[in-house]
């Protein structure tokens, strides 16, 4: 057989209901499902951290949008909750060129964890060619 064979690691689908779904994309939006907005205990706002030797990011529930440094928890246009996390991606070099949904997000000492290693693409956006 030739060629090497690719691990697909998204896994099955689950229901939305039981799944904790968190994205990260091109304009630097972090997307969360009502799951797992209701798991971090449904904060109005968000202190995001960042491992540089890890490539992990934290996300630590805070309860008055008007702390310093706490990023607004927004609800989407469509179903879930977004934060709008620019200034932090720009500061520490994060870039992403697509949808990016993390595989294993995890919640641990009060904190969201996601590794910027393990995400799956979920969307692509492709630049409109030049006429």
């Amino acid at each position: 057989m030739k060629g090497r064979l690719e691990k697909f690691m998204g896994g099955p689908t689950q229901s939305p209901h039981d799944r904790i779904h968190v994205t990260i994309n091109w304009q630097n939006v972090i997307g969360l499902n009502n799951n797992c907005y209701k798991q971090l205990g449904k904060p109005p706002a968000v202190y995001l951290y960042f491992s540089r030797e890890d490539d992990l990011i934290a996300i630590e529930p805070v309860h008055s949008h008007r702390t310093p440094a706490a990023f607004p928890v927004k609800p989407k246009s469509t179903a879930g909750w977004r934060i709008n996390a620019s200034p932090f991606c720009k500061n520490y070099n994060i870039r992403v060129d697509a949808t990016e949904r993390f595989t294993s997000p995890e919640f641990r000492d009060g904190k969201l964890w996601l590794k910027l290693a393990e995400t799956v693409t979920t969307r692509v956006f492709r630049s409109k060619k030049k006429k």
